[in-house]
């Protein structure tokens, strides 16, 4: 009867040990800049400047801009300083075909730190998560360029 009764207590005090683990897990997402579905940080180079793309397979104005920011990113001016992340909003599939682009599916945490009031959404950032440009709506390769080149000017304190 003893060893049922400690069972129990020991089964209890663990569960309640795992319950408090998960809440302070979900507490601590704010320290991470971007999240997955599943509320594990998103992979972010150091050493880049960050595009990151809030997104919807939904979007037609998002799908005729992914290869207009992948085009411009592969370009020699950018390809060593900046680095891609993508954010779909209305799926819970990622997309992960193109290593240099992946596109993760979104959790509502980022959506704190990064508002999104429609997509496509571009956010510039640093490495630790410093908004230096944001873009609302799509854009053409110009335009773009100008952003980039303006998130250049704004970090270049960052890489020196």
């Amino acid at each position: 009867m003893i060893r049922i009764f400690l069972f129990f207590v020991v089964f209890a005090l663990a569960n309640l040990s795992c319950q408090k683990e998960e809440k302070a897990e979900k507490k601590d997402l704010h320290k991470y800049i971007l999240v997955d579905k599943n509320s594990n940080p998103i992979p972010l180079p150091e050493d880049k400047l960050i595009v990151v793309n809030f997104l919807a397979y939904s979007c037609s104005s998002c799908m005729k801009e992914l290869p207009v920011i992948k085009k411009v990113l592969r370009e020699k001016d950018y390809r060593k300083k900046f680095s891609f992340i993508g954010i779909v909003i209305d799926s819970d599939k990622g997309d992960f075909s193109d290593p240099d682009f992946p596109i993760y599916p979104g959790h509502k945490q980022n959506f704190v730190r990064f508002p999104v009031p429609g997509t496509p959404t571009t956010y510039i950032i640093t490495p630790k998560g410093k908004k230096l440009v944001i873009i609302y709506g799509a854009v053409k390769e110009e335009n773009f360029r100008r952003f980039l080149n303006d998130a250049l000017r704004k970090a270049d304190s960052y890489f020196k």
